[in-house]
């Protein structure tokens, strides 16, 4: 607690006061994992106002400037704070599109307040990113199958859904693999389903999934994990879309959030073909920049199921939140 105090006021300045605490444990239902606390503060603005403010993120003087929404009447800080969206990660025109969207909701005198944009783009993306709850398994059986590139993290997602949902939600889970392709990951997912104390099938065909599935009609959700795929073969796409005609089944594309914003559209329009149900973004800790996963979101058309922040298991897990990605994309800027 002391540490997350003097954080806040290593942040706000020593006019920071605190308004309300609250201790919780991190982890995907809130109760596994390590204990942290959130402090809501706030600053007398007449004590702060004489402060100096603190200046907005520098960004590469080679970066063109982007398109105007009402031809070139942008005045300069408006453009500065289009290019700070644009060092988020934000593609040209998303970030066109959200200032647009900001400048179009507030009168033009306002047009000079920084503070008051930025907050409006946080609340434009957090609209914009469409998430969605966990399983509630109210229409029965969930089956998800997880997609995506190689090295994204599906099977350590896989392990941590099948921990949080067995041991803390004390649902019957059953876990299954297509990946024969990786004796390793085979071994890792049999070890977490050993520890867990679920069963676990690997499968070398569709029909043998189709087999597995039957073997586990007893489980409230069947988590299949997949081997990683290039979007740049498509026979593998095809062999990986095979397996699932038939089964009815929910897609999660999985996307690290390292991925470069360029891959996005190719790898959205590939695994696609499948089609895609959720998106999962993992990774968030091995990056500084989150504006891809607006991006996938919008192009996927699909809502952000889960985001990863770490390698443990369970911990490092969470159900997709519009506002906490928001603030995540926008860091300082708001």
């Amino acid at each position: 607690m002391q540490e997350a105090v003097a954080q806040l006021r290593s942040e706000f300045g020593r006019d920071a006061v605190i308004l309300h605490t609250k201790q919780k444990k991190r982890g995907l239902f809130g109760l596994f994992g390590q204990t942290v606390y959130e402090i809501i503060g706030a600053v007398d603005p007449e004590a702060a106002k004489h402060k100096e403010r603190k200046p907005p993120k520098k960004v590469p003087a080679s970066e063109p400037a982007g398109p105007t929404p009402r031809s070139h009447i942008w005045p300069e800080n408006i453009d500065a704070i289009y290019q700070g969206l644009l060092a988020t990660g934000i593609p040209r025109e998303t970030a066109n599109g959200l200032i647009s969207d900001v400048l179009r909701g507030i009168p033009d005198a306002e047009w000079g307040n920084a503070h008051r944009i930025w907050s409006e783009l946080a609340n434009q993306i957090s609209q914009q990113v469409s998430t969605v709850e966990p399983w509630t398994f109210e229409d029965g059986q969930g089956i998800a199958v997880f997609i995506g590139p190689t090295g994204v993290g599906k099977t350590t997602t896989i392990a941590k859904l099948a921990a949080n949902f067995a041991l803390v939600a004390g649902k019957k889970v059953g876990v299954i693999t297509t990946d024969t392709y990786r004796i390793a990951a085979v071994d890792q997912l049999k070890t977490y389903a050993d520890i867990i104390g679920i069963p676990f099938e690997v499968v070398f065909s569709p029909k043998e999934l189709n087999t597995a599935v039957a073997k586990m009609q007893d489980r409230d959700l069947i988590l299949i994990d997949t081997a990683g795929r290039s979007p740049s073969n498509q026979l593998h796409i095809n062999e990986l879309r095979s397996y699932f005609q038939g089964v009815p089944v929910e897609v999660h594309l999985v996307v690290s959030a390292t991925t470069k914003e360029s891959d996005i559209p190719r790898l959205v329009e590939v695994f696609g073909e499948i089609p895609i149900d959720r998106v999962v973004i993992t990774k968030l800790d091995e990056t500084t920049t989150y504006g891809i996963i607006l991006h996938v979101s919008k192009l996927a058309k699909a809502p952000i199921s889960f985001v990863t922040t770490g390698h443990g298991v369970p911990d490092d897990i969470e159900v997709a939140d519009g506002q906490y990605i928001a603030k995540l994309i926008l860091g300082d800027f708001i």
